[in-house]
C-alpha cells in the first residue's frame, strides 16, 4: 500500500483488496457517531442509534444463527454494533464479506500493477472520517463535558462499590484541568488531519493519542473498545505508507521526503467544487457541533448545581427496628434532583436504590416510583421545617417510618475542596 509511482508487491495488493471494502464498509459508524453527536448538542432526549441498524438485524440474526452460533438475539439484546453481540457479529460480517471481495478482486484483477489512484482517493475520504469523529471527542474534552464533575451519587458512592468505567469517567471529570488538555491533543491531531502538507504528523500524533484510548477503554471496561481500535486502525492504515521513512528519519539518522504521488480532477470546475466540499462540509459540521457541545455543557452545569445530598439525622420505624439488625432497611442519605427528577435513597449497608419523585406542594406529599404500577409507589407526607432540613413520614418496605434529613452542602465534600498545588507545603 503505497502512493509511489513502484509497482505494488503482491502481498501489498491483497491487502489492499480486504482492507478496501473493511474500512469503507465499517466506517459507517463514524458518520452514525457523528449524527449521535449533533444530535446530542441540540436535544436532551439520547438518539436511538437502533434505527440506523434495524434493517440489518434480521441479516446478522441469521447469520448468527446458521454460522458464528454467538446467541445474538435482536429481539433482546441491544440493536447497535457495540462491545456486544451485535458488534461482534456486525464486524465478523463486514469481515468475512471482505475476504470473499478480496479473493474475488484477486482473481479478475489480478494483472494490476498498483491501486495508487483509488488508495489516494479512498485515503482522503478515510482521513476527513476519522477527523471529523475525532473532531467530536476532542471538543467533547476541549468543553469539559464528556466527562463531567463527579455528581452527588459518585461523590456519595463508596470508592468500592464503583465499577473500572465510573472510576476512569470520575478520574477525568473530577481535574476538568486534564480533560482539557487530553481534548486538545485530539483537537490539534485533527486539524493536522486537514492538510495534506501536515497530515503525517497528524497521523503519528493520532497513532498514539488512539492507542491510549484503546488501552484506557480495554482496561476500564468502557463499551467502546471495538470502535476505538476501528478508529486507531483506519489510523494505521493511513500511517503505513510512511513507516519506512519515520523509521529512516528516526531511527537511522537519515534525511527523507514525506511527500506521496496526488491526483486531481482536469477540470477547473471540478476542482473548485472538490475543494469546496473539502473545506465547507467539515467547517459547517464542526461549527454545529462545537456550539451545541457548549450549550450541552451549560445545560448539564445548570442539572449539577440542582443536586441535593440530604444527609439522615434520625430514622425512626414503627416496630422499632434494633440497631443495626436490618440496615437494608434503614437510610443513610438521599439524593435530589439526580438526573433532573430522579431521586437516590442510600440504605445503611449502602444500597442504592433509584427512584422518579412527585413533589406536590398543595397536598405536601413525597412519591417515588420506578415502575408502572401505582400500588408499588411510596408515598411520603413531607415537612420542611427549614431551608436545609427535611421531615418524611410514610411506609417503606412495609414498614411506617419517619425520616429526618439535613442538607450536606455539595461544596463541603473534602474532594470538593482540594485545589491544585504547583507546590506543596
Amino acid at each position: 500500500m503505497t502512493a509511489s509511482d513502484h509497482p505494488w508487491k503482491t502481498w501489498q495488493k491483497i491487502s489492499f483488496r480486504f482492507l478496501f471494502p473493511f474500512l469503507a464498509l465499517t466506517s459507517y459508524l463514524c458518520w452514525d457517531t457523528t449524527i449521535y453527536i449533533v444530535h446530542a448538542a441540540f436535544y436532551t432526549n439520547q438518539f436511538e442509534l437502533a434505527r440506523l441498524y434495524r434493517p440489518m438485524g434480521a441479516i446478522l440474526y441469521w447469520f448468527d444463527k446458521h454460522i458464528y452460533h454467538t446467541g445474538f438475539n435482536p429481539k433482546t439484546q441491544m440493536g447497535y454494533p457495540g462491545d456486544n453481540h451485535y458488534g461482534v457479529v456486525f464486524y465478523l460480517t463486514i469481515f468475512f464479506l471482505s475476504v470473499i471481495i478480496a479473493i474475488i478482486w484477486s482473481i479478475f484483477d489480478k494483472k494490476r500493477g498498483d491501486y495508487n489512484k483509488l488508495y489516494y482517493w479512498f485515503s482522503l475520504y478515510l482521513r476527513y472520517a476519522l477527523a471529523i469523529v475525532m473532531f467530536g471527542y476532542g471538543i467533547d474534552k476541549l468543553i469539559p463535558v464528556q466527562m463531567m464533575h463527579p455528581g452527588v451519587v459518585a461523590m456519595t458512592t463508596p470508592y468500592g462499590y464503583l465499577n473500572r468505567y465510573y472510576v476512569l469517567w470520575n478520574f477525568m471529570g473530577m481535574s476538568p484541568g486534564y480533560q482539557i488538555f487530553t481534548g486538545a491533543c485530539e483537537l490539534i491531531a485533527t486539524f493536522l488531519l486537514f492538510s495534506r502538507r501536515t497530515a503525517v504528523f497528524g497521523y503519528v500524533l493520532m497513532t498514539g493519542i488512539l492507542a491510549n484510548v484503546v488501552a484506557l477503554n480495554i482496561f476500564y471496561n468502557v463499551t467502546v473498545k471495538l470502535f476505538s481500535a476501528q478508529l486507531l486502525l483506519y489510523t494505521l492504515f493511513l500511517l503505513m505508507p510512511y513507516a519506512k521513512n519515520i523509521y529512516r528519519f528516526f531511527f537511522m539518522g537519515g534525511t527523507t521526503a514525506f511527500s506521496a504521488k496526488e491526483f486531481a480532477f482536469k477540470t477547473s470546475k471540478k476542482k473548485y467544487l472538490m475543494r469546496t466540499v473539502l473545506i465547507v462540509v467539515p467547517w459547517v459540521l464542526m461549527l454545529i457541533i462545537g456550539v451545541g457541545t457548549y450549550y450541552r455543557y451549560l445545560r448539564k452545569t445548570a442539572k449539577g448545581r440542582r443536586e441535593k445530598i440530604y444527609n439522615v439525622t434520625a430514622f425512626a420505624a414503627k416496630d422499632s427496628l434494633p440497631p443495626f439488625m436490618d440496615d437494608s432497611v434503614r437510610w443513610k442519605r438521599m439524593l435530589l434532583n439526580v438526573f433532573d427528577n430522579h431521586a437516590v435513597v442510600f440504605t445503611k449497608d449502602d444500597r442504592l436504590d433509584w427512584y422518579e419523585y412527585d413533589l406536590d406542594s398543595t397536598k405536601k406529599t413525597f412519591t417515588l416510583h420506578n415502575n408502572p404500577d401505582k400500588k408499588t409507589w411510596k408515598t411520603f407526607n413531607y415537612v420542611n421545617s427549614s431551608k436545609d432540613q427535611l421531615q418524611l413520614t410514610g411506609k417503606w418496605k412495609g414498614r411506617a417510618i419517619q425520616v429526618s434529613m439535613k442538607v450536606w452542602p455539595v461544596d463541603s465534600i473534602p474532594l470538593n475542596q482540594e485545589k491544585v498545588k504547583l507546590v506543596g507545603d
